[in-house]
């Protein structure tokens, strides 16, 4: 729904900038001040919801922010579910294979209805165009086509089309010295730009009120200097006299047609003060708070204060154990921007009671606990912990060292993960300082875990092969992510580009896990690939039957499936016809090993091999 929250801050500045000029500006007489202000805001509009603009910030107390950690992993595995490693074979539930994508709806609705109107217009300005074929005559940059039926007495680009019949001449020289001061003033460039808005922006009422307040300025401008040749009172007599209520198309400059009580009123007004000049100035600040608003997003930056200075460390015996990432020598002359030891301390590692822990084993070897104020989150690849034991493995088997960006980055993590969200997103930056988003899933246990995201690409989001907009993803309740596999990738592969699209450059996909109760137990003989008749299937349901993907059956009330060997009633059923893999709830089974009926809350079947296993629970059902 990114599209919609665009729009909607598109339409938020233009509401404050309409405003501006509706309570201080559209009774001024500086007409061209008042167009080029409605055209910048207009574009302003658009342009300011894009920018993406970071500003740093000192944390306001170095002595809280170092205290705590952040984390920054790849994966995050916890012990407690190592021996949950049956995987549901299931990809959608019942209520994905029948549930509307309403954002998607919205979506396509909006790009219909802005492609039709974006279509009318096209056709509008084809029909004005088709009457330019015969130009009767030019006049300077003028080109007059005279014509009685439909548009008359309008300009559209250099093109001016004439009622002759109905006009005296004085009329036609009044209409051409008008129509004339909008083509100079390249008027219809500004009705196209008012044209594409508004079919950007159909749904918004400010869209209509620009282009009106356009219009006015337009002619504004053309009635002063038209007026300033004849005279106020004879201009305002003809254009009295020459009101019709024929409209012409929206992409045309009407001589007539558009306010003329105003127009009417604003040729007597008196000339605005030049001092009223200085009003078009608060543009700047109202421009500065949008930008603020809608384009500035302030990160936390480690400060600089007495309670850090830059010392050389030297190496520790511990430290002097052989590291692949850096020699010896390099260490002794490596300088590291570090705090107090005995006050500030920031752990590059996450964890609770990171301060208790008295065992580090890193790529299989020991450390004290010291080592994680030092590691860089960007070396390592997994982590567990086990009590006051916690274990590491680095990419390649190379220890890395924090570098002032990782302590930044390491800063904004622990604020952002501070909230407590179970879906955090939030900045950090490449060793080279240009920025990026890394978006974490993390329980309260600890398990989770986040993937770095570049700046102009998507997050593909899938949960148990559903794919998810953020926000559906974010709504996600804490439980659903239990007893799950979570997998983190980025710089994803062709195969995965190819079906949900280029623009993706990370992914988070979470899968519930089945649980074993028992382990897997003989329900019958295996089948013969041959035997046709005892390998064939049959099922009945008394609510729904739904055939998905890849000859994916569901069934829904009072199941009866029936195999040569195998009799099962449930509740619920999926049959994965391609793996022969059938999954049951509330079920009841009988086969040739067992006549006495087997009644279970959830048996996943495998008909392949003959058997059968009983589970806590299966994702779907």
């Amino acid at each position: 729904m990114e599209w919609l929250i665009y729009l909607s801050k598109v339409s938020v500045c233009m509401g404050l900038f309409y405003a501006f000029y509706y309570l201080s500006l559209q009774r001024l007489t500086f007409f061209n001040l008042n167009r080029f202000y409605l055209l910048t805001t207009l574009i302003l509009s658009f342009v300011i919801p894009m920018l993406q603009l970071q500003v740093q910030s000192l944390t306001e107390d170095s002595s809280k922010t170092t205290q705590a950690s952040a984390i920054y992993t790849s994966t995050f595995t916890d012990r407690t579910n190592t021996g949950a490693t049956v995987l549901s074979s299931f990809q959608q539930t019942d209520e994905s294979l029948l549930a509307i994508d309403w954002p998607q709806v919205l979506f396509v609705s909006y790009l219909l209805i802005a492609i039709l109107m974006l279509s009318i217009f096209a056709f509008q300005a084809i029909q004005i165009l088709k009457h330019t074929r015969q130009v009767h005559q030019k006049i300077g940059r003028l080109k007059v086509v005279f014509k009685v039926e439909g548009f008359t007495n309008c300009s559209f680009l250099n093109y001016v089309f004439l009622n002759r019949q109905e006009l005296s001449d004085e009329e036609v020289a009044v209409i051409l010295h008008h129509e004339n001061v909008h083509i100079s003033r390249y008027h219809s460039i500004d009705k196209l730009l008012i044209t594409i808005c508004k079919a950007l922006l159909w749904f918004n009422p400010l869209a209509y009120l620009y282009e009106r307040a356009l219009e006015q300025v337009h002619e504004y401008e053309a009635d002063k200097e038209t007026s300033a040749t004849i005279g106020n009172t004879p201009y305002a007599n003809i254009l009295l006299t020459m009101a019709v209520r024929k409209r012409n198309p929206s992409l045309t400059h009407s001589f007539v047609r558009n306010a003329l009580k105003g127009r009417i009123k604003m040729l007597f007004n008196n000339q605005s003060k030049n001092m009223k000049k200085l009003i078009y100035l608060l543009l700047l600040p109202l421009g500065l708070v949008l930008t603020w608003t809608f384009a500035v997003q302030v990160v936390y930056a480690n400060p600089s204060d007495s309670t850090l200075k830059e010392i050389e460390v030297k190496p520790t015996q511990i430290e002097k154990t052989p590291l692949k990432a850096v020699s010896y020598r390099e260490l002794k002359t490596t300088k590291i921007l570090t705090q107090k030891p005995q006050s500030d301390t920031l752990w590059m590692i996450d964890y609770p009671l990171l301060s208790k822990y008295t065992e580090v084993i890193i790529d299989g070897k020991s450390y004290d606990a010291d080592i994680l104020t030092k590691i860089s989150p960007r070396c390592i690849s997994t982590t567990r912990r086990n009590n006051d034991k916690i274990e590491i493995t680095t990419h390649n088997n190379k220890i890395e060292y924090a570098t002032q960006i990782d302590r930044e980055n390491v800063i904004i993590r622990k604020k952002a993960l501070a909230l407590g969200k179970v879906y955090t997103r939030y900045p950090q930056k490449h060793q080279d300082g240009s920025r990026y988003e890394e978006i974490s899933i993390k329980q309260k246990s600890g398990v989770g875990g986040s993937v770095g995201l570049d700046k102009g690409k998507k997050l593909l989001l899938l949960y148990n092969g559903k794919q998810y907009s953020e926000r559906e993803f974010k709504a996600l309740a804490a439980d659903q992510f239990k007893d799950c596999n979570m997998s983190f990738r980025s710089g994803l592969d062709k195969g995965t580009k190819a079906k949900y699209g280029k623009e993706y450059g990370s992914m988070i996909a979470v899968s519930k896990i089945e649980i074993p109760l028992e382990g897997i137990k003989k329900a019958f003989r295996n089948l013969d690939n041959n035997d046709e008749a005892n390998s064939k299937i049959s099922y009945t349901a008394r609510d729904s039957v739904v055939v998905g993907k890849e000859k994916q059956v569901s069934l829904f009330g009072e199941v009866r499936l029936t195999q040569a060997q195998l009799n099962i009633t449930a509740d619920k059923v999926k049959y994965e016809n391609a793996n022969q893999i059938i999954y049951a709830k509330n079920v009841s089974f009988t086969s040739e090993l067992y006549q006495n009926p087997i009644i279970e809350k959830f048996v996943k079947f495998d008909l392949k091999e003959g058997t059968y296993q009983i589970l806590s629970s299966i994702s779907g059902l």
